[in-house]
C-alpha cells in the first residue's frame, strides 16, 4: 500500500484498502474529481478513527475509482474477506463477437460435463481429473466474461 500523506491506516483493513485506492487514483483531490463526493468525505471513508469507523465508501464510488486506476483494490479486499479470489480476465468484447462467444461457452461447458462424466464413473474424482474439470470450468468463465460486456452494453476501456 502506498503511504498516505495524511495518516497510516491499520494494514489489512477496509479503510487501508480504501486509502490505497485513493492514492492509486492520485490522491484525495483527483479522486474527488472522479467521484461524486468531496475530498473531506473521501478522507472519512479512509479514516479508521473512532469517529469515522462506520463511514464506508459506497460501491458506485469504489467502482468508478477502480475503473479509473484499473486496479480492483477494494474489490480484492472484499473478495479476500469472503474467502474468495478474483480471476483477472482480459476482455475484448463487442456485439459482433457474441455468436462466437456463445459457441465457445457451449464448447467449454460441454467439455466440463464430459470431464465430470468420465471422472465420476468410479464414484471418485482424483487430482488429474479435478485439474481437467477446473481448467474446463475456468475456460468457460473466461469466455463468459468476454461476452458479458456486450450483453450489458458496457465495454472495458
Amino acid at each position: 500500500m502506498p503511504k498516505s500523506p495524511y495518516m497510516q491506516r491499520r494494514p489489512g483493513t477496509l479503510k487501508a484498502a480504501v486509502a490505497d485506492l485513493i492514492e492509486r487514483c492520485g490522491g484525495f483531490a483527483r479522486s474527488a474529481e472522479l467521484a461524486r463526493v468531496s475530498r473531506s468525505q473521501l478522507f472519512r471513508y479512509s479514516n479508521d478513527s473512532e469517529d469515522d469507523a462506520s463511514t464506508h465508501m459506497p460501491a458506485d464510488i469504489v467502482a468508478a475509482l477502480e475503473r479509473y486506476c484499473s486496479t480492483p483494490v477494494v474489490t480484492e479486499w472484499l473478495a479476500a474477506e469472503a474467502t474468495c479470489t478474483l480471476l483477472r480476465v482480459e476482455i475484448d468484447a463487442s456485439e459482433e463477437t457474441i455468436p462466437q462467444n456463445v459457441a465457445e461457452i457451449a464448447q467449454h461447458a460441454s467439455k466440463l460435463f464430459a470431464e465430470f462424466a468420465a471422472a465420476f464413473t468410479d464414484g471418485l474424482i482424483d487430482g488429474p481429473e479435478a485439474a481437467r474439470m477446473l481448467a474446463a470450468g475456468d475456460a468457460m468463465i473466461r469466455e463468459y466474461m468476454h461476452l458479458r460486456p456486450a450483453l450489458t452494453g458496457r465495454t472495458r476501456a
